[in-house]
């Protein structure tokens, strides 16, 4: 009988228990509903909610998002160049110096792009240089050591090796997964949009040479043109048919690269003006930059979309006096920004004038006031090579108290950093 009643005793005190803690359970959830639901919580009392925003890596974005693209002059190799490179070896270059006051600059943009002018050899060559290029590939393992992470290809000297030297570029740049777009190792490539993703969102790059050097390639998808003349519609439908495929699939931003004909000129040419307005026309492209002058021309702001009609080089081995605008070039980050990631808008347009030497050594340097690499020759002949730049840059529309287009100073942006 004893055992009997503890037993029931046990019973009880277990049940008495359970009912307690789905007592328990079912205030919890009570009290946690309400919690959430009550709109006289307080703020601090709700979850807050978290809003992915991304200002970019270039400084002092306006608003919740922005990308930035950073491009400039070609890349134009010649023995004279290549040969201060070698390392012993007939084979072997590095070419990592005459990069290296670049990578900061790229360390501040989301996308820097470079131009592929000529064709590369295979490794050990032959090389050979003007009028028939064929460079060393370790060209490109440099460009990809400064930063770059895209390049454009379609230029006059595209097909000087013909496929195989074409092939040979886009192999190259895949293997150093550089995003490249001008040039195409078969048909179904050349319709695709070449999309960038960054974090703040997707750019397009598409591209377009007036000239092959009167070569011919062997199929019209091979190269991406914007030929003069009566091909220029067709081209430019071509063009806009891309930017808006690019569109469709996301892209936020799309910028038209062309490579010009007319060397080492200051201004904007016939074909440069009409080929651009008619592309802008479109609506559909939100910067257009030139390569192919071997020399510095002017910004256009035209129908709210600006224009930068000559980039220069961006390294290249030095020109005599008659062609000293070859050692020049320009270096253009452009930041655009958007509350929402649908309408997006030109912030800054930041321009950098460089020079092909460091002293006695080819290197790229930054001409800009605050000589981050020290004098590229001499205060005063730097000072002589920033002014004429600018000059030419503000000889069209664009003016210098444009509020969008700066100087880019890198050590502000440094220091800035610091201080934060």
């Amino acid at each position: 009988m004893k055992k009997a009643r503890r037993v029931k005793h046990f019973v009880r005190i277990l049940v008495a228990l359970i009912a307690i803690a789905i007592g328990v359970t079912v205030s919890c959830v009570y009290l946690r509903d309400q919690h959430w639901t009550n709109d006289s919580m307080t703020s601090i009392d709700k979850p807050a909610e978290i809003e992915r925003v991304y200002h970019g890596k270039a400084p002092n974005c306006p608003e919740k998002y922005c990308i930035s693209v950073t491009v400039n002059g070609d890349l134009l190799f010649h023995d004279g160049l290549w040969n201060n490179f070698r390392t012993g070896d007939e084979r072997e270059f590095d070419f990592t110096p005459l990069f290296a006051a670049e990578k900061q600059y790229y360390e501040k943009s989301d996308v820097a792009v470079c131009d592929v002018e000529t064709p590369i050899a295979d490794l050990g060559g032959p090389y050979d240089g003007y009028p028939i290029f064929n460079i060393p590939p370790q060209v490109l393992d440099a460009a990809a050591g400064a930063g770059y992470n895209a390049c454009t290809t379609a230029t006059n000297h595209a097909i000087d090796q013909g496929v195989a030297g074409i092939e040979r570029v886009i192999d190259k740049l895949d293997a150093l997964n550089i995003k490249h777009v001008g040039t195409y190792k078969n048909e179904a490539d050349s319709t695709k949009p070449v999309i960038i993703d960054t974090e703040g969102g997707k750019i397009a790059i598409v591209s377009g040479t007036v000239s092959l050097n009167g070569m011919i390639a062997d199929a019209d998808w091979r190269v991406d043109r914007m030929r003069d003349g009566e091909m220029l519609d067709a081209d430019v439908e071509r063009a806009v048919s891309m930017a808006k495929k690019a569109r469709a699939q996301g892209a936020h931003l799309v910028i038209m690269q062309l490579h010009s004909l007319q060397e080492y000129i200051t201004y904007a040419d016939g074909w440069q003006q009409s080929a651009t307005h008619e592309l802008i026309d479109s609506g559909e492209f939100d910067l257009v930059y030139f390569h192919g002058s071997h020399s510095v021309q002017p910004l256009e702001l035209y129908n709210g979309v600006y224009i930068v009609y000559g980039l220069g080089n961006s390294v290249t081995v030095s020109a005599p006096q008659e062609r000293y605008v070859n050692n020049q070039g320009l270096t253009v980050r452009a930041q655009f920004s958007s509350p929402d990631q649908k309408t997006w808008k030109l912030a800054k347009l930041s321009y950098l004038p460089t020079f092909n030497k460091t002293g006695a050594s080819y290197a790229w340097c930054p001409l800009s006031t605050d000589h981050p690499s020290g004098f590229c020759t001499s205060e005063t002949v730097d000072a002589q090579m920033l002014d004429r730049m600018e000059n030419i840059l503000f000889s069209m529309n664009v003016t210098r108290d444009d509020p969008i287009v700066k100087l880019w100073l890198i050590s502000e942006e440094q220091n800035a950093q610091t201080a934060n």
